[in-house]
């Protein structure tokens, strides 16, 4: 999907760019929490005490049960073996116990602890370790303790990421988790989670490479959206070619004056044929067939979040239009997603086209709704910065400063307008434009007419924005216009190897993979950023300002599925790049690093 589709047309400096690309693996990203601390994965052992779920409290066995059955001797040599290893077996003697007893003990045995195998030969009971087993002592929790661990993912949403914590289990089983917010899909990225009644040890075995879960501690409040600062990125950029002057002023431009605070196009969803705005306009036209005819687009689907039988059932939705013969491949009542379910629902009760609207989620439809106000957002902010500038104008919104502080902190809680009394008092940076659609303030200028004017464009009125906006509960926004990163810092790095390793993820430190293979003549010069970022504010818009590329598109990697014209085009860069004289890359590296300071 081109940039420029969703609205992301300007830019706070207008001078030229400079090329280069990244990967996947380039874009590390790491929660910062409340307390300013960056997120990371350190830590992947399971711990030894492991949380009893509790809706299974009851079956615990309390202090007094447990003496009834053994000694405390008994029960702390036991413990000892687990927490020291040693004895490898113990034995107790059983004899005197009636049956009801022994089968109590085995219960209780069985609940206490994880790991451990108990047979009784000749009145003797004897408990050993399962072999490639680790056992572990399991705790009753107070009433209201939740599990928190940090999420490393690779390259998937959060939400698929988590999907796969509990896709194994039945439904009924399915565990709640809470997070701060998510984090980049196209990334490498570690983030807190909470859970309530879920252990660790359920899935921890099956995860493969591109999802890990550690670092696990137990806490009584669950996260909920807002519950951290922002992120810190660590950002490689290969095979940058350009004027070294053109490069250092854009990244002093960035440092100082920031970039254009666009939704960026991962918002948008995946797919040109059905983004996830146009299906919230259809929504809010009340064309229903439309809105389950986009939903059911193929392309608009991350071939992670389904299995291929459902995939090829919506492929075959496509063409067809016939949800019987769409789904003859797919196995009745195995099917998870939404998409397939409203298949299902097409199939099975043959509802008309508003049942079946009301059948989705509101949340999912609460998404496209979202996505279609992101695309007003970034059109009126365009048309705000080409009419305008980047200078605050009378009626421009901003929050208040504290005048008890000599106003020099801002209130976030409190929205004014701009006048000739107090407008010398901020920049560009402050100034703010409201989701479209919300019930709050809005600009008191021409600012204000231009959502108006794109909702005409699309057969709306601002009544269907409101009617939407209540409808689906979204929440008031405020987005300033400009923002900045925090604590900037960049560096050049030399390379040979195109697909050599220039920043370290979690998983990578954690493995002692081997540092970069950085050469001082090499025939590839690297730019390596990092910064923080408040929430929702996305560090491709960052990029972007200073390579003045369009498109996130222009910085996938070759490797995403379903993006073959893009593969062929960065392959062929890159050989275009690899075929230049060793001499003429060598002297732009030169001539780059001496004139960026700190390099």
């Amino acid at each position: 999907m081109n940039a420029q589709e969703v609205g992301i047309i300007q830019y706070v400096s207008n001078g030229k760019g400079f090329s280069a690309v990244w990967k996947s693996s380039d874009f590390q990203v790491n929660e910062i929490s409340l307390d300013g601390k960056e997120i990371h994965l350190t830590d992947r052992t399971l711990p030894d005490i492991m949380v009893f779920p509790k809706k299974n409290i009851k079956e615990f066995p309390s202090p007094y049960e447990q003496n009834q059955l053994l000694t405390a001797d008994q029960w702390n040599e036991i413990d000892g073996m687990i927490k020291n290893e040693l004895p490898l077996t113990i034995k107790i003697d059983v004899c005197g116990k009636r049956k009801d007893e022994r089968q109590s003990l085995a219960r209780v045995l069985s609940v206490k602890y994880e790991g451990l195998s108990f047979k009784t030969v000749c009145n003797v009971l004897q408990i050993s370790k399962r072999e490639n087993v680790r056992p572990r002592i399991r705790e009753p929790p107070p009433s209201t303790l939740y599990t928190q661990f940090v999420l490393y993912k690779e390259n998937l949403s959060t939400a698929t990421a988590l999907a796969k914590l509990y896709r194994s289990r039945k439904p009924s089983l399915r565990p709640k988790f809470w997070t701060a917010g998510d984090l980049p899909k196209r990334a490498n990225t570690s983030q807190l989670v909470t859970a309530f009644d879920w252990s660790p040890l359920h899935v921890a075995s099956g995860l493969r490479s591109n999802v890990i879960i550690g670092n696990y501690k137990f806490t009584d409040k669950p996260l909920v959206p807002g519950h951290r600062i922002g992120s810190h990125y660590t950002i490689a950029l290969r095979q940058v070619m350009g004027d070294a002057s053109v490069i250092k002023a854009n990244l002093e431009s960035l440092k100082i004056n920031g970039f254009i605070n666009y939704y960026d196009v991962e918002c948008f969803g995946r797919s040109r044929e059905a983004p996830l705005h146009l299906i919230g306009k259809c929504l809010l036209k009340k064309n229903w067939q439309e809105v389950i005819n986009l939903m059911l687009e193929p392309s608009a689907i991350d071939p992670g979040d389904v299995t291929g039988e459902e995939y090829a059932a919506l492929v075959k939705y496509k063409v067809s239009r016939n949800a019987w013969l769409a789904l003859e491949n797919v196995p009745s009542g195995e099917s998870t997603s939404i998409e397939c379910k409203l298949l299902y629902d097409m199939k099975n009760r043959r509802k008309n086209v508003n049942r079946l609207i009301r059948s989705i989620p509101r949340s999912k439809l609460r998404i496209y709704v979202r996505a279609y106000l992101r695309f007003l957002w970034n059109m009126i902010a365009s048309e705000r910065i080409a009419k305008f500038g980047l200078e605050p104008i009378i009626g421009d919104l901003v929050y208040a400063y504290h005048p008890e502080n000599g106003s020099t902190e801002k209130s976030q809680r409190k929205i004014i307008l701009l006048d000739e009394g107090n407008i010398r008092n901020y920049t560009i940076s402050d100034v703010m434009l409201p989701l479209p659609g919300i019930d709050g303030t809005y600009p008191l200028n021409e600012v204000a007419n231009y959502n108006t004017n794109f909702l005409l464009k699309d057969g709306l009125l601002e009544s269907d924005l409101k009617r939407a906006v209540k409808d689906y509960s979204v929440d008031v926004e405020y987005r300033p216009v400009v923002a900045k990163p925090f604590d900037i810092v960049w560096y050049f790095i030399r390379y040979s190897n195109p697909s050599e390793t220039l920043v370290w993820s979690d998983m990578d430190r954690m493995r002692k993979k081997e540092k970069p293979n950085l050469i001082e003549n090499g025939a590839f010069l690297g730019l390596v950023i990092e910064f923080d970022l408040l929430s929702s504010v996305y560090a491709t818009m960052a990029l972007r300002e200073i390579t003045k590329m369009d498109t996130i598109f222009d910085f996938v990697t070759p490797n995403v599925p379903g993006n073959e014209t893009l593969k062929a085009d960065l392959i062929s860069r890159d050989r275009k790049s690899s075929a230049e004289p060793k001499a003429k890359r060598i002297k732009l590296m030169d001539t780059v690093e001496k004139s960026i300071p700190g390099v």
